[in-house]
This record gives C-alpha cells, sequence and structure tokens, in this order.
C-alpha cells in the first residue's frame, strides 16, 4: 500500500505477535482434503491470532497512546465532557484545545489498518488460505448454508444442514464450528473497524444522497494488503459494515453451542451492538426519508438483540457506588479485558491517566473531570452526581472520577503511602446500557415515544439516589416528545462518561438537543475554558497526507475528502 503504511504493520504485527504464521497463510498445508487434525491445528492457530488481534485493543505505544480507551479519551476531550483540568505533563493537551484531530489522525488511522491487515489475515486463514479446497468448512457452509439444527452424539457436537439442490448432507465437527466461530469473530472485529472509522473521518451525512458521493476512505478486504485502493463512498463501506456484521451474527447464532473463553472475544451480542450503533449514527435528526427510516429501524432491531442475546443486565441500584466499573464481571459488561499483571500498561493506560487512587498522571497533577457545567446538570436526585468528586475534601480532585473508574485497592485515600500501584483495573469496551439508549434513541426517531421513554427509564430506574425516589418520579412522569430527546443526549453523556461515545453524541445530537446554539466548555478546562463548540467539519479526524502521497490512486485535488492533514 505505501512505505509507511507496511511499516506500520510489521510494527504492530511483532509488538502483539499476531502473524498468523507461514505454516498455514503463505502455502497450502492441507491439499485436497482437510483432516479432523488439521482442523484442530487451524482452530488452535485462529484462536491464537485472535487472541492478538484482541491485544491490539488495549496495545501500549505512547503514554496517551494505548488503543481503544485512549482514542475513547480523544473523543470524550474534544467534545468538552471530559475536561483536563490541570496541565502538568502534557499528555492529552491538544485534545483539550479542540485540537486532537490534527496530533490523533495518523496514530488512528494507522492503529485501525494495521488491526484490519491481521483480521483479514483470520478470515483468509478460515477460509482455506491459498488452497481454499473446498472441503473447508466456510467453503461448504458457502455451499450448503448455514446449520439450522444441531445434534449432540457423545462428546461431539455434529452440525447438520441439509443442501439446498439436492440431499446431501454437510456436517460440521465442534472443531470445525470452533473454525466457524473465528471467522465470526473476525468478520465482526472488520464491521467494527470500518464502523469506527466512518464514524470518525466521515461527515454527519446532510442527505441521503451523500452516502454515494461522499468518499471515505480505502477498502482493504484481501489478505494481501500492498495493492493501493482508491477511497470508497460511504454508501460502499456501509454496506460493507452491514455485510460483515449481519454475516457474522449469523454463524453466531449457527453455532451457538461455541462460547467464547471470556468478555475479551466478541460475540452475537457484541456484534449487534456494533451493527445497532453503526446504523443509528447512519442515520439523520428527524428521519427524513425512507432510507433513514430503515436505519432507525435496523438500530433498534439490533440493539434489542444485542440485549436478548447476552447475560448482562444494567447495572442495579444497590451496586451503582461500589463496582467502580474496574471489573470486567461487572454485569453490565458485555465486552471487556481483563488487565492482568502481563497485560498491565501501567501509566500508559486509562486508569494511568484519570484514576486519582492509583499511582497515576491524574493523581499527581493531570486531572481528568467531567465538564463542570455537565456536572452541574445532573440532578441531585440522581445517584450518578455521586459518581464524580465534588471538591468538598479535596478541591484538587474535584469533579474527577470518585465513583466511576477509580482502584478499588485503597479508595479511600490518595496518600502516596496507600494508592495502588499495580494497574490492575479492568477496561470496558461495551456495556449493555449503551444498547438501551441506541433503542431508546432510534424509537424517538421512529416517532414511538412510549418505546424510547420505557428503554431509557430502563436505566434511569436504576440511577435513583437515596431518598429521592418522589423526585424522579415527578420527572419521569413529565417525559414527552418535547423534552424526550434532551433526556436521551443527557444520558449518553452521563452514563457513558468517560466510555468514549461523547464525540459522536456531540456530533449526533448536539446542534438538534442544543436548537443550534453552541456548547459551552465549562469554567474547569485548563484549556478554552467557557469557550463555545459546535458540531461541525473540525469535529471530523483527517486522513493523514502520508496516504495519499503514498496510495496513487488518491488524488488530493479531484477525488481525495477535504479532510487531509499533514501527518
Amino acid at each position: 500500500m505505501k512505505k509507511v503504511y507496511r511499516l506500520a504493520i510489521v510494527l504492530f504485527s511483532a509488538a502483539v505477535m499476531v502473524s498468523c504464521g507461514d505454516s498455514f497463510l503463505t502455502r497450502d498445508p492441507y491439499g485436497s482434503t482437510i483432516t479432523q487434525g488439521q482442523y484442530e491445528q487451524l482452530s488452535n492457530q485462529l484462536e491464537g491470532s485472535m487472541r492478538g488481534i484482541y491485544s491490539m485493543m488495549y496495545a501500549v505505544s505512547d503514554h496517551d497512546q494505548f488503543g481503544k480507551r485512549s482514542i475513547d479519551m480523544y473523543g470524550d476531550l474534544m467534545c468538552g465532557d471530559m475536561a483536563l483540568t490541570n496541565y502538568t505533563y502534557g499528555w492529552f493537551y491538544t485534545d483539550e484545545q479542540g485540537q486532537g484531530r490534527t496530533g490523533r489522525t495518523g496514530y488512528i488511522w494507522y492503529y485501525y489498518y494495521s488491526m484490519l491487515h491481521n483480521v483479514n489475515a483470520v478470515l483468509y486463514a478460515a477460509q482455506g488460505g491459498a488452497s481454499a479446497s473446498a472441503d473447508n468448512v466456510i467453503k461448504r457452509i458457502a455451499a450448503y448454508g448455514l446449520p439450522n439444527n444441531v445434534n449432540t452424539k457423545g462428546d461431539n457436537v455434529v452440525y447438520y444442514t441439509i443442501d439446498a439442490v439436492g440431499d446431501t448432507i454437510a456436517s460440521y465437527t465442534e472443531v470445525e464450528a470452533e473454525v466457524a466461530n473465528c471467522y465470526a469473530q473476525a468478520l465482526t472485529m472488520r464491521g467494527y473497524i470500518y464502523s469506527n472509522l466512518l464514524m470518525l473521518y466521515c461527515e454527519v451525512s446532510q442527505d441521503v444522497s451523500d452516502f454515494n458521493t461522499e468518499l471515505s476512505f480505502p477498502l482493504y478486504n484481501e489478505f494481501n494488503m500492498e495493492a493501493a485502493q482508491p477511497l470508497a463512498t460511504m454508501s460502499t463501506v456501509y454496506a460493507q459494515v452491514e455485510s460483515d456484521l449481519t454475516n457474522a451474527i449469523d454463524y453466531f447464532t449457527a453455532f451457538s453451542e461455541v462460547t467464547r473463553s471470556s468478555k475479551l472475544s466478541v460475540d452475537k451480542s457484541v456484534a449487534a451492538g456494533i451493527l445497532a450503533y453503526s446504523y443509528l449514527n447512519k442515520g439523520k435528526p428527524n428521519g427524513h426519508g425512507d432510507a433513514y427510516t430503515q436505519a432507525y429501524t435496523n438500530a433498534q432491531k439490533y440493539a434489542l438483540m444485542g440485549i436478548s442475546s447476552t447475560d448482562a443486565s444494567i447495572l442495579p441500584r444497590r451496586d451503582l457506588l461500589e463496582t467502580g466499573f474496574n471489573n470486567v464481571n461487572n454485569t453490565s459488561w458485555i465486552w471487556g479485558q481483563d488487565v492482568t499483571v502481563e497485560t498491565a500498561g501501567g501509566l500508559a493506560s486509562f486508569f494511568g491517566q484519570v484514576d486519582i487512587h492509583s499511582y497515576s498522571y491524574a493523581w499527581s497533577g493531570d486531572t481528568k473531570a467531567i465538564d463542570e457545567n455537565l456536572y452541574k446538570s445532573i440532578p441531585d436526585y440522581d445517584a450518578r452526581k455521586l459518581w464524580f468528586n465534588d471538591g468538598s475534601v479535596n478541591s484538587t480532585y474535584k469533579y474527577c472520577p470518585d465513583g466511576k473508574f477509580y482502584s478499588a485497592s485503597n479508595r479511600n485515600s490518595t496518600k502516596a503511602d496507600d494508592i495502588d500501584r499495580e494497574w490492575l483495573s479492568d477496561n470496558v469496551f461495551m456495556r449493555v446500557e449503551a444498547l438501551y439508549l441506541i433503542a431508546a434513541e432510534a424509537s424517538y426517531r421512529l416517532n414511538n415515544d412510549a418505546d424510547a421513554i420505557t428503554y431509557l427509564t430502563a436505566i434511569t430506574d436504576e440511577r435513583i439516589a437515596e431518598g429521592m425516589d418522589s423526585e424522579y418520579s415527578t420527572w419521569k412522569s413529565g417525559l414527552n416528545h418535547s423534552n424526550l430527546l434532551a433526556a436521551i443526549e443527557y444520558n449518553w453523556r452521563v452514563e457513558l462518561w468517560g466510555e468514549g461515545y461523547g464525540l459522536q453524541t456531540f456530533r449526533r445530537l448536539a446542534s438538534e438537543v442544543l436548537g443550534e446554539t453552541e456548547r459551552k466548555r465549562g469554567a474547569n478546562h485548563s484549556a478554552n475554558a467557557g469557550s463555545t463548540i459546535k458540531p461541525g467539519s473540525e469535529y471530523t479526524f483527517q486522513m493523514p497526507s502520508s496516504e495519499s502521497s503514498y496510495n496513487p490512486t488518491i488524488n488530493t485535488t479531484t477525488n481525495a475528502p477535504k479532510r487531509v492533514i499533514n501527518k
């Protein structure tokens, strides 16, 4: 593709050891017939490769570059919901200034394309690699269709389906099912990558026709990514996202007996959640036209599918101030990382940046807090106000997360001798509450206020402060179409503060909720305190100029987006 890009691929692959290896990627290891033993080998290799891909979600390249959770911070700082309240070390300072898109665009771009390279490698291997044998399970599924029933024979599960043409029965062993599951995981991750690139590098659509004309970024769906690809239209990318994720859901459904080893692996609920969020961000305020109506219909559909296919449940009121959002076993977490001594990023981690109860940048000077104006908008009957330090004991940490994102080892102290120095707090990637908010917002767009209120209050019913039930009931009874969208936006910003939804909420809803006025940053921002911000092109990340320089299919004067930057 380009020299800079190829180098990035090598570095990422070496760092996280996700290379699938010459043993089954670059030559035909199986011949014309794949044996059960070879499937077992392939399954193990694919599972190992997927673990490597997941490790990129938290791979560290610098103290402000540590995978997904650092990207979450960029967005939340850019939109003003998170405030860098004190400037000491400099990490994330440009993001606080609202200039994160300038400093971060290259890292984010190569982060996702490096991950894409490895995802495509898994998809290639799962399809039989260079041999593409008809005996490969993915090829047989393509020919016969997905299994429609499961029979258990002893300790081995065999899946059966009937050829649509004849009576041929294709059987899939338990190991083959595991291969198909890895294939579904890789499809999910590719859909996830492209959906994130759409949200970060493309403008919010103003008309449905924009999807067919607006250029986005190159699509790479083959194992060999050396051949430069042109910029794809937004409609092409959305179609790819929808295809990858719906196919993944079909595979997860068909091979439901294969369970994930941990919450770090994606499954049907995660795939549905990613797809639901993609559809939500594809829609247009007021839902003009059938295309937008269909986007919101699908957003609701897949959000509810994600809810129904997971064991996760809304964090109950009794646990709201006790979980700290630091443990992957949290009942509301659908997707997350169990941080261990071996995988801890130390200071180069989300908790190393925000947790005042650990040895962190926040504890020692670079405090990150909820925006003062947003904090003051939280009513007393909302228990989530207690997630944040009110400054009454120590003004240094005013508005910092104190009931959310804190180390559990010694929460009651910020003394040097007491703070956590292990950084073992876990990383959240998706919570079930986000799916309820997707369903609520989509229902509102479809003019179904009753359902929207049901999905929204499923969360807020569990967020009532002690002794404030009456005040909450008054608010709940007053919900109607005129104030419902503002209530949904508020809950996106408060419930999911620090979890990476802030920038998209701002881009998608702020102008409409605020009546085309600007959002004002609170007084606790270290840069641009009190300044106003408004959704616009400046909150769309720009394609690095190195992409256009080394990709001959991109002509910056004719077909490149206006979002090119010298990085």
